[in-house]
């Protein structure tokens, strides 16, 4: 719920797309330190081959589940589907290209930062149940995805060696996309909370929810009677609030909030607390810290997201125009 400067965020280079960390099983899975060339047979069911190896149509499958779901659903048609496939295919042939270059340079990456990047990535996916349900899914393991999360580090490594450090952006230059993109520093009134959530699933029975609901009513009686809600959250709040106090961050209109907290932290007043907010995580004690009004961000605020902005729009470039290059004396074969 914490807010972010109105620019959106900037994905990473094309060749590395989430899809391809979290999806693909590919051919080369496992193959990390393997030689370019000399390939194997192809096996059935491949989309393409890059230099003679194969991408398959499985993998080109799920990814392009993936990229569609991510589309807004006025972006669903038929002709959006074909234009994800097609851009789909080509971040794989260029994923591969990359993969090709980095393994001949015998790129290496410390497990430690795979075991990091894998246990985030299964943190972003949910529970180890879902974890479980995505990996059956998608028809693929956890040591696939592990060597997945190692290829996509891989290329992320060689490519950071093989483009040189452009220099950084200074402040004329963050000054003037801020002065020609001011549609992008707007933001709507919020409030900042801190919350206490007492658990209760939304397939509880009605006696464990009335449980829950009274302990969250406890705890609202000790709030009016005195006691610091951080030091309640902290003891109580089942949520990763707990940690930080109860703090929330910023809750907007259509920020992402759940609908009912979102409701009682614009009626709040700053220093104002909830009754208890039902909600399907459970039950919640809101708390708003300060309001914010709506209008523009300060420059001083956005200037470092638009740094970053710039730079990697740069690196994009950068990347792209080196995969170009790798494509001219690329043997790129497409499957009807």
């Amino acid at each position: 719920m914490s807010w972010r400067p109105g620019i959106r965020e900037t994905k990473r280079p094309l060749p590395f797309l989430a899809l391809s960390c979290l999806a693909l099983a590919s051919a080369w899975t496992g193959a990390v330190a393997a030689p370019a060339g000399a390939p194997a047979s192809p096996p059935a069911g491949t989309v393409a081959r890059v230099n003679g190896r194969p991408i398959l149509r499985r993998d080109f499958d799920i990814a392009v589940q993936m990229a569609f779901q991510q589309r807004g659903p006025g972006e669903r048609k038929h002709e959006d589907l074909q234009a994800a496939r097609a851009a789909v295919l080509e971040t794989l042939i260029d994923n591969e290209l990359l993969y090709q270059k980095a393994v001949q340079a015998k790129t290496a990456v410390p497990e430690a930062d795979v075991r990091q990047e894998l246990e985030g990535l299964k943190a972003s996916l949910g529970t180890p149940d879902a974890v479980a349900a995505f990996l059956k899914e998608n028809g693929v393991t956890e040591k696939d995805l592990a060597d997945q999360v190692r290829r996509s580090q891989v290329v992320r490594r060689f490519v950071d060696t093989q483009l040189a450090d452009a220099p950084a952006f200074d402040d004329a230059a963050a000054r003037a996309y801020y002065d020609a993109h001011r549609d992008l520093f707007l933001r709507p009134e919020a409030v900042r909370i801190s919350q206490i959530l007492v658990n209760a699933a939304p397939e509880a029975s009605p006696a464990m929810r009335a449980e829950a609901r009274a302990k969250a009513e406890a705890i609202l009686a000790e709030l009016r009677g005195g006691k610091d809600f951080g030091d309640l959250a902290r003891l109580h709040s089942d949520g990763p609030e707990a940690k930080r106090g109860g703090d929330s961050g910023w809750v907007w209109a259509g920020g992402g909030a759940l609908p009912p907290v979102e409701r009682a932290a614009l009626a709040l007043r700053p220093g104002q607390t909830s009754d208890v907010v039902e909600s399907r995580r459970g039950f919640h004690i809101v708390k708003a810290i300060e309001r914010r009004p709506a209008g523009a961000i300060p420059f001083e605020e956005s200037r470092e997201r638009i740094v970053d902005k710039l730079a990697a729009e740069r690196r994009h470039d950068q990347v792209r125009a080196y995969v170009a290059d790798l494509r001219k004396s690329a043997r790129v074969e497409k499957t009807p």
